[in-house]
Formats: C-alpha cells, sequence, structure tokens
C-alpha cells in the first residue's frame, strides 16, 4: 500500500460515529496486544492552547535526554506531523507498515463494533510506534473532549499527570452545549492516584476539575500555585521567571508568540516541576530552558512573510479570537486585512464581529472543505459588522489580490481555522 492510499482510506472515516465508552479502540488495541499499556504517559487536553503545551513538555523531555513520544492534532503540512519520536517525525514507511497491520486486524471488531474512527485510527498507529521505539515518556494531545476521546485509553497507572488548558465553548455538536459540560468532558482525562494541573480561570470549570481530582485522589494544582514574575513580551519571542512548589527558574525565554503562550509553557514547567519533585523525572532548570527555547509552533502566530506581512494564527473559537486580538497588540500595523473562514460547528458570527472590529477589509474564502460555513451565511453575517468585504476562491487567489493593494506598513491576517491555516502555509509558502 502507498501512503496517499492509507491517507485515502483514513480520511474515509470522517464523520463515523463514536463511540463515547471506547469500546471500540479497546477492542482494536486489545487484539494488537495492548501495545499502550506499561508506558509513561503525559497527557494534555484543554480546548485552546494544548498542543503548544504538548510540544513544550515533549521539548524539555527531549532537552533532558529522554526517548519521548508525541502525538498531536492537527497536522499543518503532513500526516507524520502527527507522530513524532524524540527529532524525527514518523516515516512514511512505519505509518504505512503499521496502518497496515491495523487494516488486516481491524475486520475482526467489524461486525460488532464497526471500522476504526479517523482519530482512533491514528491514535492506535502511534501507541504501536511508541512502543515499538520503547519510549521512555509518551505525549498524548487529545483531540477533542476528553472522557471520551481516542487516547483516554492509557490506564490510570501508566499515567503520570494530566494537564488541563484553558476550556471554553467549542464543539458544541460534540461535548455538551454549556461550559460545565464541556468542562466535565475534558476532566474525564484525570485517573486515579495521579497528579493535575491546570491553567483555567473560570471558576466555573476550576470547580469541575478540582471536583474529579478529589474524586480520583489526585493531587491538585492550578494558577493560584504558580507565580509568573519578572515578564518581557514583544511579537517574536517572550521571557519570564516561574515560581512553582519548592523551585524558582528565572529568565525562561520562548521563541512563540504571544501572551497566551506564556501561560502554556508555565503551565508545562509546572508540570515537569511536579514530576521532578516525586522523582519521576531527572531534569535540571537548564534543560527545562534549553527544551523551551528549541519548542517550534507553526501556524499560530507565526509570520509566513515579510514582503507583504503575512501572519497566521489557528484561533478558530471565540476564546481563541479574543486570544488572537490580545495579541495584534504587538504588531505596528496601518491597515489590517483579514482572511479568514469558519467551519460549520463554530460560534461564527460571534468571530466575525469580533475580527470586524479590526479589520479594514474582510475577505471570505469560498474553499473546497466538508465542514465550512456556507458562503452566503458568512457573507451576510460579516456584512453587519464590516463594510469591506470580498470573497475568494482559495487562498493563493485572496492573497494575490490583497498583494495589489496592500503597502509595506499594513498586515495581512489569516486565521478562523487550522485547517485554512495549514491550506495557508503549504500554498503561501510554496508561492512566494
Amino acid at each position: 500500500m502507498k501512503l496517499d492510499e492509507l491517507i485515502n482510506n483514513i480520511e474515509s472515516r470522517v464523520g463515523q460515529r463514536k463511540l463515547y465508552d471506547l469500546s471500540r479502540i479497546r477492542a482494536m488495541l486489545d487484539i494488537l496486544g495492548n501495545p499502550q499499556k506499561n508506558m509513561k504517559y503525559l497527557h494534555v487536553a484543554g480546548t485552546n492552547g494544548k498542543g503548544s503545551t504538548s510540544n513544550f513538555l515533549f521539548n524539555m523531555l527531549y532537552a533532558a535526554g529522554y526517548k519521548v513520544g508525541l502525538t498531536i492534532s492537527p497536522h499543518i503540512i503532513r500526516y507524520n506531523e502527527r507522530i513524532i519520536v524524540n527529532d524525527r517525525e514518523i516515516s512514511d514507511h512505519d505509518f504505512v507498515r503499521i496502518g497496515e497491520i491495523i487494516l488486516a486486524k481491524e475486520k475482526q471488531i467489524e461486525e460488532q463494533f464497526g471500522y476504526l474512527t479517523y482519530f482512533e485510527f491514528i491514535t492506535v498507529i502511534a501507541f504501536i510506534y511508541f512502543k515499538e521505539q520503547k519510549c521512555d515518556y509518551c505525549v498524548l494531545e487529545v483531540g477533542m473532549g476528553g472522557m471520551s476521546d481516542s487516547t483516554n485509553v492509557i490506564d490510570a497507572k501508566d499515567k503520570l499527570l494530566s494537564l488541563i488548558t484553558p476550556i471554553s465553548m467549542d464543539h458544541m455538536n460534540y461535548i455538551g452545549n454549556t461550559i460545565e459540560e464541556i468542562a466535565t468532558q475534558k476532566a474525564g482525562i484525570i485517573k486515579k492516584d495521579s497528579m493535575v494541573i491546570t491553567s483555567n480561570k473560570d471558576e466555573r470549570v476550576l470547580k469541575i476539575i478540582r471536583e474529579k481530582a478529589h474524586e480520583e485522589n489526585c493531587e491538585y494544582y492550578d494558577l493560584d500555585d504558580i507565580k509568573i514574575f519578572d515578564l518581557k513580551i514583544d511579537a517574536g519571542k517572550s521571557s519570564y521567571s516561574i515560581s512553582f512548589l519548592n523551585s524558582e527558574i528565572r529568565d525562561i525565554k520562548i521563541n512563540l508568540a504571544g501572551y497566551y503562550q506564556i501561560y502554556n509553557s508555565a503551565l508545562s514547567v509546572a508540570g515537569m516541576l511536579l514530576l521532578k519533585e516525586k522523582e519521576l523525572v531527572d531534569i535540571s532548570p537548564e534543560e527545562i530552558k534549553e527544551g523551551l527555547l528549541r519548542a517550534k509552533w507553526p501556524g499560530r502566530m507565526e509570520m509566513l512573510s515579510d514582503n507583504p506581512r503575512i501572519l497566521v494564527d489557528g484561533a478558530h473559537n471565540v476564546d481563541g479570537i479574543d486570544n488572537l486580538i490580545k495579541n495584534l497588540s504587538l504588531y505596528e500595523y496601518d491597515k489590517l486585512y483579514i482572511v479568514t473562514s469558519i467551519l460549520q460547528d463554530k460560534e461564527h458570527e460571534k468571530i466575525l464581529n469580533k475580527l470586524s472590529a479590526y479589520a479594514y477589509e474582510i475577505v471570505l474564502l469560498d474553499w473546497d472543505n466538508y465542514r465550512k460555513t456556507e458562503i452566503e451565511t458568512l457573507k451576510k453575517e460579516a456584512q453587519k459588522y464590516c463594510q469591506n468585504i470580498r470573497i475568494s476562491k482559495d487562498i493563493v487567489g485572496a492573497v494575490d489580490e490583497l498583494k495589489k493593494v496592500v503597502k509595506t506598513d499594513d498586515l495581512i491576517l489569516i486565521t478562523g481555522s487550522l485547517y485554512l491555516v495549514s491550506e495557508a502555509v503549504k500554498s503561501i509558502k510554496n508561492n512566494l
């Protein structure tokens, strides 16, 4: 089987019904010898920031000399980005080889459970690969929710730490219509006798996480336990110092832009210091700082081009857009041109309302994506808040048109969907 054939198979599984008791993926893993068992996991859930938090954790452990597995979603360029061990993505050969093993065994569960979903299939590949690679630690980013996410099949005894990034309204069609329902799903990753750290500030969310941690006899920490000071931030990098438990680390530097990356990295540092305090990892302050500095996260406040200036950010829900708007204060520009398309399961009118307050012009993309909001709906909503609306069929065409009018001091922002950012990174970099 070729790589593109396997990817086509995986993508055909989009939209399949999930089993919220995880019985299907458990049955599949059992047939495969339960490769997820007897490993050491750090598990990251949340609405925004879980990908970069996972990346920070991964890089710190790697800097300390461990063999570390990382699984994330979505990818920006290639599927291989979703499964990494140390400094290498899974190879095309291994991705296909393991995929073929799963396809051959999957027939044994078909009658009772049906085929694996998109995320279940990729998660099973990751578990098999991490076991084969004999990883010392594995960092798992939750895909959606937590309680019923395919990564949540790991045993309590194998989980060292649960980290929960800020929770807000997103994926309401799947995990709940209130912040409390969504928080309950996210808190579902908390397993018995482990440890929990969260960077949430909403007391409604904190109450649910605290109660779940208490119920599972877990140690619990939040931002009240983490002191961040000496903060310096600009459009390209940030630095700060942190105090947590019995440790203090000064002059931490990160190369990821944005206020929210301070909290994401601080959450991951607190997690690492907690594991160190419990003698579950051996890591020095210097290795922590080295790992944070080497962390990169494409598609998040990333400047793709300087002429014209093109900034991309994967904000795709109201909370993410609020963070993006705050981060725009780090940039100087005359006119802001926004290129966007928002998925149908998002609060698209609220997002357009917020973006319109800062936009000189909004370009709406009528692109080919099965989850897109219909262009006439977006146009009608955007016209309520912004006078200058344009429609384009593809990202390259949108940028080419804007190049004719933007000046040196202007800024083009592409946002609204990680799928859109992925397309922008692939298309624009190839056409600069």
